[in-house]
């Protein structure tokens, strides 16, 4: 016993640091260093350039200090449409940069003149329609920022670039290919957007900064969930073998306790059986019945069910007296046992109301059975000393499938109102037609009047 509590409390102590590791993995997550990719300048390698494009007169594009990205531009007044770029290359001998693996873009840019929006883009090579005769063909990623938003360095998230509509329409893109795409990327772009007729601009990029997570929160949580059901599956193991050990130990005190297990659980099947019969009428009880019904539901069966009441027994026990009225519940049983199938479920549901079962059993089938069993009991002398004649009330319904006994034994039941209703000693039987709810109605009077029962005389 002492070895058992020493074992549960290493246990429980491995499973608290356990979790109290785990808590300080989770925080410590937003601590762990960033993976960065920065755009220099002064790296040997490093390749970027100033362009134009437009019509009419070019613009005046010059480095001021090419070492920090100095330049300026100026657009003359009769330019059309004229633009200036810097273009920085991401590109090696075979491909691009994979940018998908950050988050978010660092920028220090200082900027004067009369732009509107400075549109910061990145080109990403797609093999699917971009050419290398075309420059324009990579598919651009961009986002407009107004020159007040550098007046201190900013942070973009990747995931707020968009491709501009233009390009889309320029090639005909269809709908799958239009979505932001960074996996590939070629080049890092600055241009300006706005009426840039006679206006001069000029620019100091600081820093070009690619930042993320070397391992993204989803894969972080992933591997701390992986790392436990690794350890649980080892605790797991483990146990299964110090289970295997201890029942190795104790076969043989099993052994000897086989014999005394078996009278165990012929006894206990013995008190089960009383538990679920009725001690008066000797067939099931209440908690019989639910046990059938649990059965046929597991194994989809249908059934006819059959509510059984006599009719008025509280006369017999008020004029007899209550021994007559349980010799003649007794009696009651004795028939339906008797003409009954012994796959057949009859039980007593309480006072002098009986419940038939029927294991596959059609409605017409459990009809006819009733009628025979409302016959043999209308025929039956309940006291031969005093000859006494019961007569007894039908309700019959099919429960599909071994689903649905409630409605089916609530539909029997609304049945057996019926019966009641119309005379007592018949049987009626509830047809598949739904009984609706009618306000102000008696459940009886709505089924006459709808035909949702038939009566068998």
């Amino acid at each position: 016993m002492n070895a058992s509590i020493s074992r549960k409390l290493r246990q429980s102590s491995g499973l608290l640091i356990g979790i109290a590791l785990t808590l300080l993995a989770v925080v410590g997550h937003r601590y762990l260093p960033e993976r960065r990719l920065m755009l220099d300048p002064t790296k040997p390698g490093a390749s970027y350039l100033l362009s134009q494009y437009g019509a009419g007169s070019p613009a005046r594009l010059e480095w001021l200090d090419k070492s920090r990205l100095h330049y300026r531009c100026q657009v003359p007044k009769d330019a059309v449409d004229r633009n200036c770029v810097f273009h920085f290359d991401l590109s090696t001998s075979d491909r691009g940069v994979d940018l998908s693996r950050y988050q978010t873009l660092n920028l220090a840019i200082r900027y004067s003149g009369d732009a509107r929006y400075l549109r910061i883009g990145i080109r990403n090579f797609d093999p699917r329609f971009s050419k290398l005769n075309d420059t324009n063909s990579p598919k651009f990623n961009s986002i407009n920022l107004r020159p007040r938003d550098f007046a201190r360095p900013i942070a973009i998230r990747l995931s707020e670039l968009t491709v501009p509509e233009w390009w889309v329409n320029q090639y005909d893109m269809p709908r799958e290919y239009v979505y932001p795409d960074v996996s590939n990327a070629v080049a890092f772009t600055v241009d300006f957007v706005g009426n840039l007729t006679g206006t001069d601009h000029e620019i100091r990029i600081d820093r070009i900064e690619f930042a993320g997570d070397w391992i993204s929160v989803e894969n972080w949580y992933l591997g701390i969930l992986c790392l436990w059901m690794v350890l649980g599956t080892g605790y797991g193991i483990s146990q299964w073998v110090l289970l295997l050990r201890e029942h190795r130990e104790q076969r043989e005190k099993l052994h000897e306790l086989v014999d005394s297990n078996a009278q165990l659980h012929s006894e206990k099947e013995r008190y089960q059986k009383l538990l679920t019969l009725d001690a008066l009428t000797k067939v099931l009880n209440r908690r019989g019945i639910e046990q059938l019904v649990d059965s046929l539901r597991a194994n989809n069966r249908s059934a006819g069910v059959v509510v059984i009441d006599l009719d008025h027994f509280k006369r017999v026990n008020d004029q007899r007296g209550h021994p007559v009225g349980d010799r003649v519940l007794q009696a009651l049983g004795d028939i339906l046992r008797t003409h009954t199938r012994s796959t057949d479920g009859l039980g007593r549901w309480g006072g002098e109301e009986f419940v038939l079962i029927c294991p596959g059993a059609t409605l017409a089938q459990a009809v006819d059975l009733a009628e025979k069993l409302r016959v043999r009991i209308q025929e039956t002398n309940f006291i031969p000393e005093e000859p006494l004649s019961i007569t007894a009330s039908f309700g019959v319904a099919l429960c599909h499938g071994g689903q649905g006994f409630e409605d089916a034994f609530r539909h029997a039941d609304q049945a057996l109102y019926l019966a009641k209703n119309r005379g007592r000693n018949c049987v009626v039987a509830a047809t598949e037609e739904p009984v609706p709810k009618v306000p102000g109605v008696r459940r009886s009077a709505w089924a006459a009047l709808s035909g949702r029962f038939k009566m068998h005389n």
